[in-house]
């Protein structure tokens, strides 16, 4: 733990949730902009993967810069991905629960157009009926959870990346 200018201690827990929270802003922000507009927020287009992407890596980027001007200019590997795991935890919990209110309460039509979406891409590769109502129940079911950990194992693999490059070893290790 290390302290800031004003003699608070700087902790990656700390920084990470105050990212987290960006990090969910901009993440329910691109979500509803792409459900006013349209689109569905869940389909896997290529340039939202992209645009998600840059958008993790700059608030990792942001949050470990913080972290070290805050404290004595260092950073651990593993301070890193602590604080790349408090973001993504927090992150993924408000964006998430953002997501699901907004599709179970204002508009469950978006929800409705991604399921139709999966049924008829895999009605295309020839995936019979009784199959595909199975995939739709157990997806209807899971749908959540299996985003949380998901998006959860997304965002701290490229924490984990982003740590090896903005890492800034203490030269004076303390003992």
């Amino acid at each position: 733990m290390e302290n800031d200018v004003h003699g608070k201690a700087v902790t990656t827990r700390g920084v990470g949730i105050k990212y987290g929270l960006y990090s969910a802003g901009f993440g329910i922000f691109f979500f509803l902009v792409r459900a006013l507009l349209g689109h569905n927020p869940f389909d896997n287009a290529w340039w939202a993967g992209l645009i998600s992407l840059a958008a993790s890596v700059t608030f990792i980027v942001l949050a470990h810069n913080e972290f070290k001007q805050s404290g004595d200019g260092f950073m651990s590997y593993g301070q890193g991905v602590g604080i790349g795991f408090w973001m993504a935890l927090i992150g993924v919990l408000v964006a998430l629960l953002v997501q699901w209110a907004y599709t179970s309460f204002v508009d469950p039509a978006v929800m409705d157009q991604f399921y139709e979406a999966q049924r008829i891409q895999m009605e295309d590769q020839g995936v019979p009926d009784s199959q595909i109502d199975m995939i739709q129940e157990n997806t209807r079911r899971f749908f959540w959870v299996f985003g949380f950990f998901v998006a959860m194992f997304i965002s701290v693999l490229i924490a984990v990346i982003v740590s090896i490059f903005t890492q800034k070893r203490n030269p004076q290790p303390a003992f």
